[in-house]
């Protein structure tokens, strides 16, 4: 097994960071997530689902619904 020490690439991050949200826009990567919607109300349980291993990828909870659909890949 090799690994690699990422700041030995530090350099490289923003071209990296670009490439990677246009991957993401253009449905070539895909990100894994579990978004738990019901506002701060859900986040007590949001937690206790997230020390039980019931996500897939990063657990969010959603405090207010996104009115702008259209949102671009951010990374």
């Amino acid at each position: 097994m090799e690994g690699f020490i990422v700041f030995d690439y530090a350099s490289q991050y923003h071209s990296a960071r670009e490439q990677l949200a246009r991957w993401l826009a253009e449905g070539k990567i895909q990100r894994k997530e579990t978004i738990v919607k019901g506002g701060l109300e859900k986040a007590e349980q949001a937690l206790v689902d997230l020390y039980q291993g019931i996500n897939t990828g990063k657990l969010l909870v959603e405090i207010s619904p996104m009115e702008d659909k259209s949102v671009k890949a951010n990374i």
